[in-house]
């Protein structure tokens, strides 16, 4: 029964969202004005913790994998799979669920393509694509799967590390060209 507990609290800032001044900055941080060589520095750093992610499936290196999270969070660190139906979270689901990875497939490429990053002071959201390339250990042949991926960083101890990180398939969608198919309701 989360379910008063989260509306309380949606409710609680949704009200103090309309308490501010339009001319108030909405992400004041206590961080010091940022350099165009600063953030180039930085969205640097952050793009290499997300190509991190590929390298420790290519390398089969578990460390790796797991020394990408910010486990000192709070809040928790949650991945969302986007084979699986529900996020998991904390350092001892992503182990079990990277090692099935690394028992069942071999990775050959996870190239990062197309990444729009979000600097906050020490907090960052990265959308981008990959596009892995693997094939089952078990023999086969090698596949490639497109994937779209959202983080969420934090930088702790002058590293980028992941809070949250969501993926889903990618795929090809052509719209409907019939015009009377554009904004009809399925009943």
């Amino acid at each position: 029964m989360r379910t008063i507990p989260f509306f309380a609290v949606l409710v609680l800032v949704m009200g103090f969202q309309g308490s501010s001044k339009a001319s108030d900055s909405c992400c004041d941080t206590l961080s010091p004005p940022v350099t165009a060589e600063m953030r180039g520095h930085e969205e640097r750093a952050i793009l290499r913790a997300v190509e991190g992610y590929a390298e420790g499936f290519i390398r089969e290196d578990m460390r790796l994998l797991l020394d990408l999270w910010d486990y000192r969070a709070p809040e928790g660190v949650s991945y969302v799979a986007a084979e699986l139906d529900q996020p998991l979270s904390g350092a001892e689901e992503l182990r079990a669920y990277y090692q099935s990875f690394l028992d069942t497939l071999i990775v050959h490429g996870g190239e990062v393509t197309n990444p729009r990053i979000f600097l906050k002071g020490d907090m960052a959201y990265v959308f981008c694509q990959f596009n892995w390339v693997y094939r089952v250990r078990a023999g086969g042949q090698v596949l490639e799967q497109p994937t779209r991926a959202t983080f969420v960083l934090r930088k702790r101890g002058g590293r980028w590390l992941y809070q949250h990180f969501h993926e889903s398939i990618s795929f090809h969608y052509e719209a409907p060209s019939a015009p009377g198919l554009v904004g009809t309701v399925v009943q």
